[in-house]
């Protein structure tokens, strides 16, 4: 949901993909995450799941993650990475910054964590599009 929302969103020349700690690797996204993306007409069916691996990570400028426990693998996978791992909710006030995962909890869980990402990745969008504007 947050590749597809920062995608409709991004700069030009902006890259931006998506893989999981225990992504379920080829597979479409959940049918609720479609659903809940659809309703926002955003168009999730060509999505497939890919693992996180560490040459992946360190072909990235920037690698945003739902919470503490996830920075902590991704930075532990490949520990170069460190600095550039954030979390998805940086930009949140305090309390609001992890975002629960929402897999396997049903459709209230990822209407929910949708509507945390997509506050997350307003923020992210405005920072970065601005730095990108400045250059």
């Amino acid at each position: 949901m947050a590749e597809a929302l920062f995608r409709s969103g991004a700069g030009e020349g902006m890259s931006v993909s998506s893989a999981g700690l225990s992504a379920l690797e080829g597979l479409p996204a959940d049918g609720d995450a479609q659903r809940v993306a659809s309703e926002a007409g955003l168009d999730l069916s060509a999505h497939r799941g890919r693992q996180f691996t560490p040459a992946l990570a360190m072909a990235a400028d920037l690698i945003l993650v739902m919470n503490e426990k996830q920075k902590a693998e991704c930075e532990n996978k490949a520990p170069r990475t460190r600095g550039r791992v954030f979390l998805l909710g940086h930009w949140l006030p305090p309390g609001q910054r992890e975002i629960p995962d929402p897999f396997r909890r049903g459709p209230a869980a990822f209407r929910r964590a949708f509507d945390q990402i997509r506050l997350s990745v307003d923020e992210w969008l405005t920072r970065v599009n601005a730095e990108q504007r400045s250059l």
